[in-house]
């Protein structure tokens, strides 16, 4: 294995797509950043043009008959009023209040004196789920964070675009790793060699796993650094992700999942990339080729798969963060490790028969 080591680390080649994986890293964390800071900021606006629906609706009220009834009206405007500026001052204050002014106005919402919000049944339970979940578990709202948590950070960033990135960088570093020997006929004198003709397949598949983990890790340390030494806290997954029903997907259950994908679905395109340089020949084709089933498998399936084909293809894994209120976190792991093992299993053997019949 150190004899392919030093081959691969002559490569410049692939010192630049490490390199390259860092800016993967700091640009998804910027990029996270601002939808926050967006998000932020269409929360408020929200509120502006809810404020201005109760100020012009007063205003109706005040060329009216001050009857008792129109004098109620209005001071149930003017209490809408109050708490939708509570909060709209909390959220752009960065205030410790944020939390029970932010619940008082979700609770408003479920039986408002005056209609002034177009938010959705849904959105308004799930709102005071995760603000319930926030209170019991004395947990202080993402808005009133300076920067984003690691966990945070991890959750915004680990997408379909993130993982196709990181995967194609992989995919670009190791497909000639074994589809070089073939290309330039040099397996020919390698078979020569007095030494097992499997050790062959076995180092270069080694190095390629360990090299691939060494950079996942090193492109993940960077980046919980990053955001760590930004936000000052350590890490924050027990934030909830996202509200289902009565139940709370918290960051920690999200970003385990994401990980063990990662790792799966990486040792699977590098055990693919083996057996397609063994059946294409060509570095070229291997690497077009493999970045076209990365591409097909993780962009083809929307959110309205079924659980089966979720379940059954390994790329469409990689949006898990997007549509991870679909499906039982649980259930849905164990099918996807379940999948991505057998494939694994199954490439590994495939990539043995066509070697020995090759060889």
């Amino acid at each position: 294995m150190w004899w392919e080591f030093r081959q691969w680390w002559r490569q410049w080649l692939n010192w630049a797509l490490f390199a390259l994986g860092f800016a993967v890293i700091l640009g998804s964390y910027v990029y996270a950043s601002n939808q926050a800071q967006q998000a932020n900021a269409r929360e408020y606006d929200t509120l502006l043009a809810e404020s201005q629906q109760l100020a012009d609706a007063d205003k109706n009220l005040a060329d009216q008959t001050q009857t008792e009834k129109v004098t109620k009206q209005r001071a149930a405007i003017q209490r809408e009023q109050t708490i939708i500026s509570r909060y709209g001052r909390a959220l752009t204050g960065h205030r410790r209040n944020l939390l029970s002014h932010r619940l008082a106005y979700y609770r408003l919402l479920q039986h408002p004196a005056f209609p002034f919000s177009q938010r959705s049944a849904t959105v308004i339970h799930q709102a005071i789920t995760r603000d319930r979940y926030l209170q019991q578990h004395e947990l202080v709202p993402r808005e009133n964070v300076s920067a984003l948590t690691p966990a945070a950070a991890f959750g915004r960033s680990q997408n379909a675009a993130v993982f196709l990135l990181i995967l194609s960088l992989l995919v670009l570093q190791f497909g000639g790793l074994f589809a070089r020997d073939w290309e330039t006929g040099s397996i020919r004198l390698l078979l020569m060699l007095p030494q097992e003709r499997q050790r062959l397949s076995r180092h270069k598949l080694g190095l390629a796993l360990v090299i691939a983990g060494s950079e996942l890790v090193l492109w993940s340390v960077f980046g919980y650094l990053l955001a760590a030494i930004r936000s000052g806290q350590r890490w924050g997954g027990a934030y909830p992700w996202r509200a289902v029903g009565t139940r709370i997907v918290t960051l920690n259950s999200v970003l385990l999942t994401n990980m063990l994908t990662i790792i799966l679905v990486s040792t699977l395109v590098i055990v693919l990339l083996y057996w397609l340089s063994i059946l294409l020949r060509d570095q070229f084709t291997v690497i077009v080729a493999m970045i076209a089933v990365l591409g097909s498998g993780a962009l083809f399936f929307g959110e309205a798969s079924t659980n089966l084909l979720a379940a059954l293809n390994p790329f469409y894994q990689l949006g898990l963060s997007t549509h991870v209120g679909l499906r039982n976190v649980l259930v849905y792991g164990t099918l996807m490790g379940i999948t991505d093992t057998a494939l694994i299993l199954a490439a590994l053997v495939g990539g043995r028969f066509w070697w020995r019949k090759s060889t």
